[in-house]
């Protein structure tokens, strides 16, 4: 059989069995494509490892800028969490009316428009502020007429030329012009006119009356100011409008601080007292906490709901809150001695929280942690982490993804 095989034709044919089987070899393996560099230098910087486990070589380490911190205890602030909502300061809140009927001849302000204490909102004409000048400059009329004849008449009785009867009349008529007088005085006050406003009043007239006379000079319209400095949060005038007394027309408001109210259960109110500080969070800017203070607390609890309703002076001179909004407030009660790491350390997957824990430097497990407190940028570790372990603090959603991707090709 061997010489078989050693005659020609039986060594062309194996000769071309070997030549196929090396030409399909070098087509399948040769055809191949190569590993670009990063894929190579990928599967050089991951070994293989333990589930839940991450080797990274020095290379890939160096590049994935890796940063770990020790575990530690330290003591935290307790903090209550509860909703609120955000409204105006009441103390810092002026809903303007006006205490005479009239018509809005002016309007001064727009919504949102800053305003200085004092400042014009409005200006309206009302009938009953001109008859109120009427009175006004009759009384004084009427005064000046019964003191010259008072001054007169006691002249004469000095001097024997009248009665006393006579004089006790002419003084009786005198101290009521006075009486009327004031009271007419009186009057333009109650109504919003100045000593200033009256004291020009009474000038006009004078230089419209000529010698010996008496002119009034009335103005039917007066300005409606703002008792505070703000904002304007609301108008219900336009021009024309016909205003009743002590009508709302305007709302000022100093937004530089506003109230949260929040509402307190049961079981949490021995955390809760007064001066306690709190933080109040807002969706529009959920990365910042706006401080405040608790500076009310109700003394009974509502029967249906077994809560109590408290109040935070919330600072706000950045204007960034808004009346309405709501809040979730973190109230202060306390410290606790706890072990805990840095908020960044701490990543989520649906609602498993974990770490990832420095074995040895290169090498990193996947460890679940139960989180407690979250206060000052740090998190309580309740279950999973004792002290003194390292934990990735910078780099951990980089080990995540080496850690997706190996389960991947896994399955």
């Amino acid at each position: 059989m061997r010489r078989d095989l050693l005659k020609p034709k039986n060594i062309l044919i194996v000769a071309g069995v070997l030549a196929l089987a090396a030409f399909a070899w070098i087509l399948f393996f040769g055809g191949q494509p190569k590993q670009n560099g990063f894929a190579k230098d990928q599967k050089q910087g991951k070994e293989s490892h333990q589930e839940g486990q991450v080797k990274l070589d020095p290379e890939a380490l160096s590049r994935a800028k890796i940063e770990a911190v020790a575990v530690s205890r330290s003591p935290m602030e307790k903090r209550v969490q509860l909703a609120g909502e955000l409204s105006f300061n009441e103390e810092r809140l002026a809903r303007v009316s006006s205490r005479l009927a009239g018509r809005i001849v002016k309007i001064a302000v727009d919504y949102g428009a800053p305003v200085r204490q004092g400042e014009v909102l409005a200006v309206i004409d009302s009938v009953e502020l001109g008859q109120a000048q009427n009175s006004f400059i009759q009384a004084v009329a009427s005064y000046r007429v019964a003191q010259k004849a008072f001054e007169r008449a006691r002249l004469l009785w000095r001097e024997k030329a009248i009665s006393q009867a006579e004089f006790l009349e002419r003084q009786a008529k005198f101290e009521l012009a006075q009486a009327e007088m004031d009271y007419a005085e009186n009057r333009l006050h109650l109504l919003g006119l100045s000593d200033v406003d009256i004291g020009r009043l009474l000038k006009g007239s004078r230089s419209r009356s000529g010698p010996g006379g008496f002119h009034a000079n009335v103005e039917s319209t007066f300005p409606l100011r703002s008792p505070i400095a703000g904002r304007v949060v609301d108008r219900k005038v336009t021009p024309g409008l016909v205003v009743k007394v002590d009508e709302e027309l305007f709302t000022v408001a100093d937004t530089s601080s506003l109230w949260c109210f929040i509402q307190i259960p049961e079981k949490d109110l021995h955390l809760v007292t007064l001066g306690n500080r709190a933080l109040v969070k807002v969706s529009p800017h959920p990365q910042e906490e706006f401080p405040g203070v608790i500076d009310y607390i109700s003394e009974t609890v509502d029967k249906a709901t077994r809560m109590a309703r408290a109040r935070v002076r919330v600072d706000n001179s950045q204007g960034r809150l808004k009346a309405g909004m709501f809040a979730t407030v973190q109230v202060a009660a306390g410290t606790k001695e706890g072990l805990n790491v840095p908020e960044a350390a701490v990543l989520a997957a649906g609602d498993e929280a974990y770490v990832f824990v420095e074995k040895e430097p290169g090498v990193y497990e996947k460890r679940v942690v139960k989180p407690g407190l979250k206060t000052g940028g740090r998190v309580e570790v309740l279950d999973g982490l004792a002290p003194g372990e390292r934990v990735v603090v910078q780099g951990g959603f980089i080990l995540k993804s080496e850690l997706e991707k190996e389960s991947l090709e896994a399955e």
